[in-house]
């Protein structure tokens, strides 16, 4: 299985883009995957410089309905002209941050994508083959992120607290690997994970994705104490881990004093061999 970021906030090299957002093009031996398209069409530019031909991804998934990870549909609808891109039908609500300075920021997906022909909305979890299960409704708050305080959705005029029900993740299974692919992983990535294994006997090899963590404290010794518990958890686990975008550099530094090699940053531009 070959995973290569396409967009993420850090560029592995000056000769990639990086902006706020995330996009993974992933090869099985079935399937030519893009799992989200970042915030704009920057990672079609990326993908070319990784020689990634955009026109020959068969299948899409949206994992959830922040521009940061569908600002780019429009763009890959014109640069591909036959992949389906999968997502959870309350993808397009009207999802909201309320930043600390007191600014409200629209941070949905672009509305006139909604009727797009070549979306598929779901409900819940899916399977698309054998190698693809899809699964959403992910509940429990342990090891959850605050910065996850700061979003909301606009229901019938008021603000409520976004419980990211719109939110999906992917397990992929090639050979006797099982891979779980995460967006931002608002439900808390240790949920996540426990979700994740009740759909195979075997152990998950390797996690890969954002844990919004970035911005979630103010206080240093907050987010170190916090971090401290979460990899503890992780690595209770066994699995790999491959974070990205929104865990933020602070975040990831601090994880990773105490996860040593269980853990790396995968910027854009970066390429994973897993098999």
């Amino acid at each position: 299985m070959r995973i290569v970021t396409l967009m993420d906030d850090r560029e592995l090299s000056a000769e990639f883009q990086a902006s706020h957002g995330l996009s993974f093009y992933i090869e099985t031996k079935n399937h030519k995957i893009l799992f989200d398209m970042g915030a704009d069409e920057s990672f079609l530019l990326n993908a070319q410089r990784l020689g990634v031909d955009i026109a020959g991804v068969d299948i899409a998934f949206l994992s959830h309905g922040h521009y940061d990870h569908g600002g780019g549909l429009k763009a890959f609808f014109e640069a591909n002209s036959k992949a389906s891109v999968h997502m959870q039908k309350k993808a397009f609500g009207a999802f909201y941050a309320h930043d600390p300075d007191g600014k409200i920021r629209y941070i949905g997906l672009p509305e006139e994508m909604k009727e797009h022909p070549r979306i598929v909305f779901h409900t819940g979890d899916y399977k698309i083959d054998a190698g693809i299960q899809v699964f959403a409704g992910v509940t429990g708050r342990e090891c959850y992120s605050p910065a996850n305080d700061r979003l909301f959705q606009d229901m019938n005029g008021h603000h409520i607290q976004d419980l990211f029900m719109h939110e999906q993740n992917l397990l992929l299974k090639e050979g006797n690997k099982i891979v779980l692919i995460a967006g931002c992983a608002h439900n808390g990535i240790v949920n996540i994970l426990k979700k994740a294994q009740t759909f195979t006997p075997k152990g998950i090899d390797a996690v890969i994705g954002g844990m919004h963590l970035k911005n979630a404290y103010t206080d240093e010794k907050e987010l170190e104490n916090f971090c401290q518990g979460l990899a503890a958890r992780l690595l209770d686990t066994g699995c790999d881990y491959y974070t990205c975008h929104c865990t933020g550099t602070e975040a990831y530094e601090l994880l990773r004093k105490e996860m040593k090699g269980k853990i790396q940053y995968l910027a854009a531009g970066s390429e994973l061999v897993i098999e």
